[in-house]
């Protein structure tokens, strides 16, 4: 009897080395949707105040096997990693990468809304969080 994998989620804050253009966004996009769709990974980046925040989803390697080429990317710095776990199923089925980008106000009010990544969750209330960061992220990305 095979089982089912896991899904597994990373939300991670970097800043960008240098601001990035309209057309080096649209490159990484396109390379990343497609490295997204050959691992099964799907997930939500929104680009803004030269800050990427960016959603994971798929199985745990993949998603891990992403994050360290994100790591050693030299367009990001200072990355903060917010939530790195296993959850019961994905938040952003459709979209191999969905991608906004967003105001300098609009990124604060997200990052302000994760807090800082060292202080202590409360595990109990974790998944309740989740589902509101998802809605709030998820109101960035749909129409």
């Amino acid at each position: 009897m095979s089982s089912i994998p896991l899904m597994h989620h990373l939300i991670y804050l970097s800043w960008a080395a240098v601001p990035l253009t309209d057309k080096e966004l649209q490159q990484l996009l396109v390379h990343a949707r497609r490295r997204n769709t050959e691992l099964a990974i799907t997930g939500v980046l929104l680009y803004g105040n030269e800050r990427f925040l960016q959603v994971l989803e798929g199985e745990e390697n993949a998603v891990q096997e992403v994050y360290a080429h994100i790591r050693r990317d030299t367009r990001h710095t200072n990355i903060l990693t917010f939530v790195n776990k296993p959850v019961a199923q994905r938040a952003f089925t459709e979209w191999a990468m969905a991608f906004q980008p967003v105001t300098p106000q609009q990124m604060e009010e997200v990052v302000g809304y994760l807090g800082a990544p060292t202080v202590p969750i409360n595990t109990t209330s974790l998944p309740y969080a989740d589902m509101h960061l998802f809605d709030l992220l998820h109101s960035f990305v749909l129409p």
